[in-house]
This record gives structure tokens, sequence and C-alpha cells, in this order.
């Protein structure tokens, strides 16, 4: 062996330890930056997942745990969707809350100063020289006719009136009709006994004018109860 293969061996020796040292440096670093990268992208997208990205390395990588997976089950459909901020809690029970809200079915006497009960309602409406109800006001009658039956005690006026078209004797005839009307249905509950009626005609209006608009609100009947 010369001199020179002598000192060549230890001299590759030395370039391939180098070289080796050097790959080793490489995918370490290759490693932190992938690291670095997954856990930034976890932060960002799955909120706290950040320190499982820098444990799993590169392998694993961001969307392994960190990514898809993370928004997910953070900020997905887990809590923040349909679980509690959807129609859990902000959706049905809302709903629900609203449409229990309003009792207009409480027959009582206390629903007669109530604006909310239907009994607080206590006008009805005719059209031109006619005494029959509109089928709209059937539930109206009815509900004031059960008011009646629970208090037998309870007693009710109707007052009938007329608009200002016509004869004065005709319109107290024909007001007293529309009470009578009234009068028959509610007196199917049993209250007949407990109701008096009288006609106005065209005495008491509400509206003093001489159109359309003013002679339907005149050709009512008004119920009124004894100290209501």
């Amino acid at each position: 062996m010369t001199i020179k293969t002598f000192i060549a061996i230890p001299v590759l020796i030395s370039i391939f330890a180098l070289g080796g040292c050097s790959q080793n440096q490489n995918d370490k670093g290759s490693g932190a930056i992938g690291s670095r990268g997954g856990g930034t992208s976890k932060s960002h997208a799955g909120g706290r997942s950040g320190k499982g990205g820098s444990g799993s390395g590169t392998q694993s990588g961001t969307i392994g745990r960190g990514g898809a997976s993370g928004v997910n089950s953070r900020n997905g459909s887990g809590r923040g969707g349909a679980g509690r901020g959807g129609a859990g809690r902000g959706g049905a029970n809302g709903g629900g809350g609203g449409n229990s809200a309003n009792n207009t079915s409480d027959i009582t006497l206390a629903g007669l100063n109530d604006p909310h009960n239907l009994l607080s309602q206590r006008i009805i409406y005719f059209d031109y020289d006619k005494a029959s109800i509109r089928p709209e006001y059937m539930v109206l009658i009815n509900t004031h006719a059960q008011l009646l039956a629970k208090y037998p005690n309870l007693r009710m006026r109707l007052e009938g009136h007329a608009d200002e078209r016509g004869s004065r004797e005709y319109n107290v005839a024909l007001s007293e009709a529309r009470a009578q009307s009234v009068k028959s249905i509610m007196a199917i509950e049993g209250v007949g006994g407990q109701i008096k009626t009288i006609g106005y005609g065209e005495e008491l209006p509400v509206a003093t004018g001489h159109d359309q608009k003013s002679w339907q609100k005149n050709r009512r009947v008004e119920i009124k109860y004894e100290g209501y």
C-alpha cells in the first residue's frame, strides 16, 4: 500500500461521514419545517389543535388531526351548527314560545277586559239592509254565549244600530232585528233568559260621515254586560 492510498482512505471516510451528517441535518430540518407548517395550519383552521400538529411530525400532517376534523368537531355541526346555536335552542323553542303567548280561548270574566282575549271584542257588523249574521262572527257570538252559560247570574244587553238611510221607524225595527239575530244564536246555549235586546235605529252613530265607510261602522250590534 502506498502512502497516497493510505492518506486517501481516511479522506474518503471523512467525506462520507460528513455527507451522512449533512443528510441527517436536512431530514431534521424538513421535519421541523413540516411540524411548524402543520402547527400553523392547524391553528388557523382547526382552532385548538395546534399542539397536536407539532407532536405528530410530518407524517400525520396538518390535515390528519388539526385540519378538517378539527374544524368539524369544534366549530362545525357539533356545537355551533345544528346542535345548540341552530335548530336546537334558537329555532324550535323560540317558535314554540311565540305560539303559546296569547290565550284567546280563556272564557272568564277577566277576558272581557283582556285585549288578547276574544271576549274583549263586543261589536258585530252587518251588511246594508240586512239582519243576518256574517259567518265570520259566529265564533265570537258563541264565545260570548259560553261565557253567559258559565256564569248564570251574568246579564247581557244587545244594542242594535242602523245607518242614517231609511226612515226612523224602519231603522229602529231593523236595528232591533239585528239584536234579535244575535240573541237567537246565543240562545242555543240556553242563555236566552240572561239577554235583553234594544234597537236604537240611527240615533247613536259612532261615525258621523255620510259615506260607505261611516255607514258600515254604524250598522252594528254592541254587546254590553251589566257591571262590565
